[in-house]
């Protein structure tokens, strides 16, 4: 595999398009694979060009960018560049290539690509765990924070990539993977994509490019994603609904995650790992001995009688309507976020109508948006507006009662004050390991 991608940028004018993860991953393998190759890089942040400290490395400003691009033959972009609002000329985007896509077309093992508006990380997790437990040779990557390069050293012919794909990272792809699995489409990214049929187009790419003798799992449940399959010309790999019929071949009783879209993930899991021969009495066995993932529905402690959750992920409200459902007993609900203009006062009116939850802790800028609903509306929720997650922390202590649950679930990202959801969710949990000194 490694001959083979550096075969494929022999001879050619390169430029490295940012240098997040996946762009310092591919800095690394052009500087060990072809050392005395010349080639570029762009970034707008002056600290990363200013690392970079190398002979055979060009910079390329920012502001002098586009007037270039056209000068060179591949271009791999970051997945966290946005071009929705650039007018690039179609020859352009012929050139830009993304290292998932690479790592696709070179792979010589299988593939398994997992996306999803929710529920990425834990179904892929969950598929390495159960394909592992099982003595198969799988290395997880993608998404989840392990560049698709950094697998390169484990290539081989049975080796199994389980590859956690956003739609970042699927945008300018021109390879599926071997099996493909679709959890659910909701509105998300649009500040990124543009559109909802732009973000939903770049994540149907993760089966667009499959042969017929590829799998596609998808949500069959999901209307949303139901919908938009319907209205684009058949997917060439052979398709797999996943509903909840399948929980009569697959049992889920064993799963230590809760709520019932886990089981849900978790049926995902079970048939990808069904097509590899493994039995339906060894994947209960493995559901068994899996934990999940930090910032995914998370249990931080009990302090005076109150358990606390994080659930830093749910960055759209059907997260969080799913978290409250899966929680015992949320009593209390932390939740805002980064504002997207995503319509807000349906999931307000549910929230409403949410027996238990008795109150309801807003943070800028959605929960304060969502305020302004809740006044409109007829309930008996007390309504707290927080101006930081520090005061909503100290709310939620005073007013929760003993014996019921205080969830963190934003329904929004987190970009407006953290760096990510993580530093979000490390935030909260340590906010609550504070509640012990007061």
């Amino acid at each position: 595999m490694t001959e083979a991608i550096r075969d494929y940028f022999l001879g050619k004018k390169i430029l490295i398009w940012g240098l997040g993860l996946e762009g310092r991953a591919t800095l690394e393998f052009l500087l060990a694979h072809l050392p005395e190759t010349f080639f570029f890089v762009s970034d707008s942040n002056p600290a990363a060009l200013k690392a970079i400290q190398s002979p055979w490395i060009g910079q390329i400003e920012e502001e002098d960018l586009f007037s270039c691009m056209e000068s060179f033959n591949v271009i791999v972009k970051s997945p966290g560049i946005r071009t929705s609002h650039l007018a690039i000329e179609p020859s352009i985007k012929e050139k830009i290539v993304l290292q998932t896509d690479l790592f696709l077309q070179f792979w010589p093992g299988i593939t398994i690509g997992i996306t999803g508006s929710k529920g990425k990380s834990t179904t892929t997790s969950l598929i390495h765990h159960l394909l592992k437990t099982n003595g198969l040779e799988a290395y997880i990557g993608g998404n989840i924070g392990v560049p698709p390069f950094h697998l390169i050293p484990f290539a081989s012919e049975k080796a199994i990539a389980v590859l956690e794909l956003s739609s970042y990272q699927l945008e300018y792809c021109r390879h599926s993977p071997s099996i493909a699995i679709w959890l659910n489409l909701y509105q998300e990214h649009l500040n990124y994509h543009g559109s909802f049929e732009a973000y939903s187009l770049a994540k149907s790419n993760i089966a667009r490019f499959q042969s017929s003798e590829n799998f596609f799992l998808y949500n069959a449940d999901n209307p949303s994603l139901s919908e938009f399959l319907a209205s684009i010309d058949p997917m060439p790999g052979k398709l797999i609904a996943v509903d909840d019929k399948w929980q009569e071949t697959f049992d889920c009783s064993r799963l230590h995650l809760p709520g019932e879209h886990n089981k849900r993930n978790a049926l995902f899991a079970a048939l990808t790992a069904s097509l590899f021969g493994i039995s339906a009495k060894k994947i209960a066995e493995s559901f068994a001995s899996f934990y999940g993932l930090p910032h995914r529905l998370e249990y931080v402690a009990t302090i005076e009688g109150v358990s606390y959750y994080n659930d830093s992920i749910a960055t759209v409200p059907e997260a969080t309507l799913a978290g409250i459902e899966a929680i015992p007993n949320v009593e209390s609900l932390i939740l805002g976020g980064q504002d997207r203009g995503l319509p807000l006062e349906g999931f307000a009116s549910k929230l409403c109508q949410t027996r238990n939850l008795r109150n309801i802790i807003l943070l800028p800028e959605t929960g304060w948006r969502i305020g302004t609903f809740f006044e409109r509306k007829n309930h008996k929720k007390n309504i707290f507006f927080a101006k930081d997650l520090e005061e909503a922390v100290i709310i939620a202590s005073k007013f929760t009662t003993k014996g019921s649950s205080c969830l963190f679930s934003p329904a929004a990202p987190s970009y407006h004050r953290y760096l990510n959801f993580e530093k979000r969710g490390e935030h909260f949990k340590w906010l609550v390991s504070q509640l012990k000194n007061i």
